[in-house]
């Protein structure tokens, strides 16, 4: 398996504001080995919507570097994400897992423990 990643909100932010270049490294070593970077749509937009324009720079230079696929909130993943869910409102996390499962990746976060709840089979590489 190649190796790859599906990055969290608390991923996208880590890159956004190097607050421990932790999630740099690990999305950079991902690509250098030939694997990929799943964002899914959710997340990013979840950051998008929190961050000042002078950090989004960040989040624009890795979402158009080869290799990183935006994963689309589509009609056609709306039921699966629903199951995952299972009632819960936590449509990012939801849209993550459907990614980690569709790509065999672990989820890079900081909420790791939250996230299995919904999925135990989940590979998890949390954050520091």
């Amino acid at each position: 398996m190649l190796p790859g990643r599906v990055l969290d909100v608390s991923a996208l932010v880590d890159i956004a504001v190097a607050k421990t270049e932790y999630s740099r490294s690990v999305a950079a070593m991902c690509l250098f080995r030939g694997g990929g970077i799943c964002v899914p749509a959710t997340s990013l937009a979840a950051v998008l919507s929190i961050s000042p324009i002078s950090t989004q720079v960040e989040l624009f230079e890795l979402v158009t570097t080869p290799g990183v696929k935006i994963d689309d909130f589509t009609h056609g993943k709306v039921g699966d994400i629903a199951e995952i869910l299972d009632g819960s409102r936590d449509i990012t996390a939801g849209h993550v897992i459907w990614c980690a499962r569709a790509t065999r990746w672990p989820i890079l976060t900081d909420r790791g423990a939250e996230l299995v709840q919904y999925d135990q089979n989940l590979e998890i590489d949390p954050l520091p």
